[in-house]
């Protein structure tokens, strides 16, 4: 047939700079960017610790920690290894025939971080396939228990829960939506604890910010017996790196309860240390009924998702009348591989008391952007929770335009439209954030100048 090899070519081998960048013009389908950028894209080769290494040889400091899923770091000898030796004993089988080892441990070490009774987990492979299979055993757990009319499942407005399709039903991020209608029914969204006017993530003088009373008045408005499921991010992401109030989720920890819907918890961003916690619902002493978690997880080395379940939750699906269990899953579902990349990852964390240091240099760090930052024209706020820090300014443009001069001086951040986002990996040192701090600051400083 015309175009097709019967072998593969020497394509694979080729590592000369100028050739993969006319390749990656031509061939690769870039998510979530321009398909022509305005500026040449990165060609990254390396990366060790909290660095990685461009093609021609430069070094940044990645403050971004890849999609924020580098926590423990880049090079890390405890779980290549790992990786390699699990490979070479088995790669993976298809728990719906049989276990392995690493996926049992690995769901035995999960249980014993998240507490009784969050004791049972389903892995899957990605944040997005997380939400969709939290959404399908929210309902599936009503429909068991009697109450097959329970179905909607609420979130907030300004939350993000992945891209694939009920995710993207539940958030209002029009870059998401727009075009792939129809979307799923059954999803409402309730209004965002953030300042209506100015959005700011906190209260400033007159700042208005919509409540947890907003989600039962949702769910007194759409009627007894509607409502599976409240999920929420604890830390918005892509709506900001938006802390929720304190006390917020205490409070839909109430209704869920007074009403019979289940809550679930985003943990996908701020799970495995992130928040200077092991888990953002733990420092808010809250328990909920499923918890959804990714990034770090498995830190970026392979691709890992979960959800995990009270023990309460779990014991319903033994009355499905079909296999009396769960029907769902995916064929990677529980990868061995995956499962021993994440033993290994968290052992890092444990081994290297990664939730204190990030709590404490993320203190120092935010503490210090807030004073930098706090008279720099177009600054509006600067927020977060451990080493996930967002500073808010006031267009796009300046976003961008300061996300790429910290890129000049090479340090790499995040630009989420209005907000530069700062989240490297746990193992930062002190004088690293340091850098991070000036080289943001300067960045700022310089914009402001250019821009007023």
């Amino acid at each position: 047939m015309p175009g097709v090899r019967s072998a593969p070519s020497t394509v694979g081998c080729v590592d000369d700079p100028s050739t993969l960048g006319r390749w990656d013009a031509r061939f690769l389908w870039h998510p979530w960017s321009a398909s022509v950028p305005a500026e040449p894209r990165l060609m990254l080769v390396a990366g060790d610790g909290c660095d990685v290494v461009d093609v021609g040889g430069r070094r940044f400091l990645d403050a971004r920690g890849g999609l924020f899923n580098a926590t423990v770091g880049y090079g890390r000898s405890e779980v290549v290894k790992a990786i390699r030796e699990q490979t070479a004993a088995l790669m993976t089988y298809g728990l719906g025939a049989a276990s392995t080892p690493p996926v049992v441990r690995l769901a035995a070490q999960l249980a014993e971080l998240f507490g009784r009774p969050l004791t049972r987990t389903l892995f899957v492979n990605s944040g997005s396939e997380a939400t969709e299979a939290a959404v399908k055993i929210a309902r599936w757990y009503h429909a068991l228990r009697g109450e097959p009319s329970r179905q909607v499942i609420l979130s907030l407005a300004d939350g993000y829960h992945g891209t694939t399709a009920s995710a993207v039903a539940m958030t209002r991020l029009e870059a998401t939506r727009s075009g792939v209608a129809p979307l799923p029914e059954g999803f409402v969204t309730v209004p965002t604890p953030r300042c209506v006017d100015c959005g700011r993530g906190s209260l400033h003088g007159d700042c208005v910010v919509p409540g947890p009373q907003t989600v039962e008045e949702t769910i007194v408005r759409l009627g007894p017996g509607a409502v599976a499921a409240f999920m929420v991010e604890p830390v918005l992401g892509v709506g900001g790196i938006v802390p929720l109030p304190a006390g917020y989720l205490m409070a839909v920890r109430r209704i869920c309860d007074e009403h019979g819907v289940l809550l679930i918890v985003d943990e996908v961003l701020t799970g495995f240390g992130r928040t200077g916690a092991w888990f953002a619902h733990q420092a808010a002493g809250v328990l909920p009924d499923l918890v959804t978690t990714a990034k770090g997880l498995a830190a970026g080395y392979v691709p890992l998702a979960a959800v995990t379940a009270r023990q309460g939750v779990f014991d319903v699906f033994a009355a499905d009348p079909v296999v009396g269990g769960l029907r769902h899953g995916h064929t990677t579902s529980g990868h061995a591989v995956a499962a021993a990349a994440a033993l290994a990852v968290l052992q890092v964390i444990a081994d290297n008391d990664l939730v204190a240091h990030a709590a404490e240099v993320g203190a120092t760090l935010l503490g210090r952007l807030r004073a930098d930052l706090g008279r720099v024209p177009g600054v509006r706020e600067v927020r977060g929770h451990g080493l996930l820090i967002g500073v808010q300014l006031d267009s796009v443009v300046r976003a961008a335009a300061v996300t790429a001069a910290c890129q000049r001086a090479g340090v790499l951040v995040r630009q989420q439209k209005e907000v530069v986002a700062v989240a490297p990996p746990l193992i930062v040192t002190s004088a690293q954030a340091a850098r991070i701090a000036d080289t943001l600051t300067q960045a700022t400083t310089d914009t402001a100048e250019t821009m007023s």
